[in-house]
Order: C-alpha cells, then sequence, then structure tokens
C-alpha cells in the first residue's frame, strides 16, 4: 500500500508539471490527469503480476519443514514464514486488508447506488427540448451530464425559467462530445478500489477540475462572450444545484468557479513553447523516478529456503576413520594438503576410503565425481561429491580435506542419507532466481551460484563460467568483508525428477555457498 501511494504521489507530480504544458499550449488539459491516475494504478499491477527476484535476506520467523521426508527422515522441502508486524493480538495485514474491503465496499456501493437512482429519476422525468436537443428535467439536480452507454443531460426545473441563453450556455458546457461522463465513471470506481491512495483522489478532484475547464474553452472557443459566459456560471451556482458524484457538472464550489473565471480571462504566457517544453522535461523526470522505485519483494510462503548442511554426522565418523586407517595423517608435516576420499555405505558405515596428498592449499584442492576413480567407481555411479575441511585439534594450520560421496543402487533413484534431499529446493531457487535461464535456457559453461545466510536466505545470484572450487575465494574477494563456510554442488531437475541440461547438453548443476556463522551481510551487487 505505502508502494501505491509512493508511485501516485511521483505521478501526481508529473500529471501536474504535464498539465502545466498543456496549458502552455492552449491544448486539453484532462489528458494530464488521465494518464497519472493510468500510471499510478499500472505500475503497481506491474509489479504484482511481475515481482521482482529477492535480492536481501527474508526475515525468518520460523522455518517450516514440509513435503515427504527421506527414508533417514530427513525433510525434502524447506519453506520460511516471513515476519509480520502485530498490534494487540491481531495482523496488521489482517487489520489493513480488512479496512480496505470495508472502505472499497462502501464506497463502491454509494457510487452504484447513486448512479441506479439518478438513472432511475431519469427515467421517470419528463424530457423537454433545449434548441433542437433534449434534456431530462429534475426537481433539483444539474445542470449536468451523467451516463455510461448513453450519456445524457439533467436540467434542474427551475433552469428552465433562466434566460434562453443561460440555457443554451448550460446545455452548450455539458461534455457529451469529448465522452467525460465514461472517463470520470471510471475513475471514480478505480478511486473506491483503492481508497486508501489519498494522492489517487487528489488526481480524482484534479481530473474533473481539468475537465470542467476544458469545456469553458470549448464553449468559448465556440463563439460565446466569455462575460456572458461566466454570469451564466455565477446565475447556476447561486441556486445551491444538486451534482451526483459521478456525474459532470456546471457546478462548482466559489473557489472552484473563481479559478475557472479567472483561467478563461487570463492572458496568454509569455514563451509558452519553453514553459511547455520545461514542463514536459520535469514531468518526465518523475515518471523516470516512478519505473525506478523498487517494488517490495513479495516474501511469502513460496520462497525457498535452504538451510546450510550440518557437518555433525560426518565429523564423528571421519574422526573414527582417522584414528583406525590413517592415524597420525591430520598431523604430518606435508608440503600441500591431505585428501581422503571416502564411500559411504547406506547404513553410514565406510566402504572404502583412501588417500593422497595434493600440492594445493586445501581451499585450491579440485575436485569432482573424477575423483573417486581411486576408489574403483566410474563417474556415473558416484551420485554427488561432497567436501569436508577438518583441522588438528594441536595446531590449527593443520589441515586435510574430506572428499565423500555415498553408495548408489543402480536403476533405484538415489536418497541421501547424509544430506537433506533438496531437489525440490533447489529446482524452486533455480526457478525463481534464474527466470530468464529457466525460461530460454543456460548457455554452455555457463554455471548457476547462490550465496545464503545462514538461515538459507538466497543474499545473492549468478552465472558465470567459474571452476566450483574457487566459488568460495571468488565471492569473498567479490563481496569485500563477507566469509564463506560450505559449498554444495547439487543438480538441477524438474518436476519428474530428471536432471536439467543446459545447451551443450551438460547437466546443470547448482553451487550453494553459505556464509560464516560470524560474517558480515554482503553489500553492492
Amino acid at each position: 500500500m505505502l508502494y501505491g501511494v509512493a508511485l501516485s504521489a511521483l505521478a501526481a507530480a508529473s500529471a501536474w508539471l504535464l498539465e502545466a504544458s498543456l496549458a502552455a499550449c492552449g491544448r486539453a488539459r484532462r489528458h494530464a490527469w488521465t494518464t497519472g491516475i493510468v500510471v499510478s494504478l499500472s505500475l503497481p499491477l506491474a509489479a504484482v503480476l511481475f515481482p521482482r527476484p529477492l535480492s536481501e535476506p527474508l526475515v525468518i520467523a520460523d522455518a517450516v519443514q514440509r513435503g515427504v521426508a527421506s527414508p533417514a527422515g530427513i525433510a525434502s522441502d524447506f519453506v520460511p514464514v516471513a515476519a509480520k508486524p502485530w498490534f494487540g493480538g491481531v495482523s496488521l495485514d489482517h487489520v489493513a486488508l480488512t479496512g480496505w474491503i470495508i472502505a472499497s465496499s462502501a464506497l463502491l456501493a454509494f457510487y452504484l447506488l447513486s448512479l441506479a437512482r439518478l438513472a432511475r429519476q431519469s427515467r421517470r422525468s419528463p424530457k423537454t427540448a433545449i434548441g433542437s436537443a433534449w434534456v431530462t428535467v429534475t426537481p433539483d439536480v444539474g445542470p449536468a451530464v451523467f451516463g455510461w452507454f448513453h450519456p445524457h443531460v439533467v436540467f434542474p426545473r427551475w433552469l428552465l425559467t433562466a434566460p434562453g441563453v443561460t440555457q443554451e450556455i448550460a446545455f452548450r458546457h455539458e461534455h457529451l462530445l469529448a465522452r467525460d461522463p465514461q472517463v470520470l465513471t471510471t475513475a471514480t470506481l478505480l478511486f473506491a478500489l483503492f481508497p486508501w491512495n489519498a494522492p489517487l483522489l487528489w488526481m480524482l478532484r484534479r481530473l474533473r477540475f481539468a475537465m470542467e475547464v476544458d469545456c469553458d474553452a470549448r464553449v468559448v472557443r465556440g463563439g460565446v462572450d466569455p462575460a456572458v459566459y461566466g454570469e451564466a456560471l455565477l446565475y447556476v451556482s447561486q441556486r445551491q444545484a444538486v451534482a451526483p458524484a459521478t456525474s459532470i457538472a456546471l457546478i462548482e464550489r466559489p473557489s472552484q468557479l473563481e479559478r475557472r473565471i479567472n483561467i478563461m480571462f487570463a492572458s496568454p504566457r509569455k514563451y509558452p513553447v519553453l514553459v511547455a517544453g520545461l514542463g514536459l522535461v520535469l514531468a518526465a523526470s518523475c515518471l523516470f523516478a516512478a519505473t525506478n522505485v523498487d517494488a517490495p519483494a513479495r516474501a511469502g510462503m513460496s520462497a525457498p529456503l535452504k538451510p546450510a548442511p550440518t557437518p555433525m554426522k560426518l565429523g564423528g565418523i571421519f574422526e573414527q576413520l582417522l584414528a583406525s586407517k590413517f592415524p597420525g595423517l591430520l598431523e604430518q608435516e606435508v608440503d600441500g594438503t591431505p585428501v581422503v576420499v571416502v564411500l559411504i555405505n547406506e547404513d553410514l558405515s565406510i566402504a572404502r576410503a583412501e588417500k593422497f596428498i595434493s600440492p594445493e592449499p586445501m581451499e585450491q584442492v579440485h575436485t569432482s565425481k573424477a575423483t573417486f576413480a581411486m576408489l574403483g567407481l566410474d563417474e556415473d555411479s558416484v551420485p554427488y561429491v561432497g567436501n569436508m575441511g577438518m583441522r588438528s585439534p594441536h595446531d590449527p594450520n593443520k589441515r586435510m580435506l574430506m572428499v565423500f560421496t555415498e553408495r548408489a543402487t543402480p536403476g533405484v533413484p538415489f536418497v541421501s542419507r547424509v544430506a537433506a534431499d533438496t531437489r525440490a529446493v533447489d529446482r524452486a531457487i533455480f526457478d525463481r532466481y534464474f527466470p530468464a535461464a529457466a525460461k530460454g535456457g543456460v548457455p554452455a559453461g555457463e554455471n548457476l551460484w547462490v550465496l545464503l545466510n545462514r538461515a538459507g536466505n538466497v543474499l545473492r545470484s549468478g552465472e558465470e563460467p567459474i571452476d566450483p572450487p574457487r566459488w568460495n575465494r571468488m565471492l569473498e574477494s567479490r563481496f569485500s568483508g563477507i566469509r564463506t563456510e560450505g559449498l554444495t554442488v547439487t543438480p538441477i531437475t524438474d518436476g519428474a525428477g530428471k536432471p536439467l541440461q543446459d545447451r551443450g547438453g551438460k547437466n546443470l548443476q547448482l553451487h550453494s555457498v553459505w556464509l560464516a556463522p560470524d560474517s558480515p551481510l554482503p553489500t553492492g551487487d
């Protein structure tokens, strides 16, 4: 709602400047306000239909696990519940929505009943000729024009006793040719749908006044003397006539009537082209500002949440493996990084394990499915590649890398016993944060990455041809000050679980990097 008000305020400022430009050139003023109303309503509607991806973390109140859990009891999907403001035990969103519905219903009922009453009274009222045209005569309504499909002029009975020139001017003033009744009725009903939008109400009032000024100009251009026309306006205004809310009327408040008369007798502006040009430039600036106001991200139940992997289960298993098969490996002085490659059984026992020394620092060690060839596994039988760093409790500078995967059964869909099945979450992240890729495909060689906080909210995302082991270092250098901890590379599948592929025929993978628990949030793009 606040976003809609902000956009309407900018649209109203643009319409006010545009009206000044049109007035300087002697053009119809109402077009400025119809444009402002359309812009103020269309931009929020576009934000709803095409919501922007989240680029900042959501405020999480709770994490709800849903979906079918794996046999190991690990939930297959996580969805955040956004924290909402409450007042006195009642959600402010609920209060605002309820008030919105009540106010809109009341205004719509008022306007529709007013139209129905005027239509019924018009059908029952007699008709009389004013020159060659017919008008509807009512006891006290008018002069005005109303109606959508067949607009017609309504005269109060007392106007029939006015001088003939006043009756003719009153009829010529009405707005049948400009289709003003249809425009005003539409704008009025639109405001009833958004009664909290104060700038929209102001534009509606300005639109009604601009219609009257435009009609005054048409009558004067038609040959009516401005002095005679002004006297007719004063004559009608002194009779305290009634103008329905959804009609266009000759009647105005004294201040508005004075402004209309002053406009009629005003001298032409000096340098109209310069004034019009300046107004158009400023109006365009306001419109540009309105289109560049960021729409609020919609933090609903569909926002994907991907919690960081928990190493606690594997930590104890790997400690036992090192103690039994590779004693002292973590404490050795080596030139490089010790790497242990592990295959895990379905019951989380160790099936096979081998070691090697990589000459690279741990952050630069490259691992892939081919790494498991030393265990006798071909790449097709490796469901995923997991990495876990371990540090010596005696010397923090001594570190090693555990590279692991699980045993997969041929012909049976793989379900991890170690980590959560995140396929549904990864697919939701892919659809939400990579809409162009989801629609048009991913170029060959491009990799998809997301940076998440510890709660699992996507903070940043990108698509780049970078080697997976360098993701952490790349993001830490790009977003100065952050510290990352954890990286998973998971396949992106469709709804049936079939892997998606890039344009080169390679299976798509999502590279997920998590911030360290004490890391600041990233700044910049």
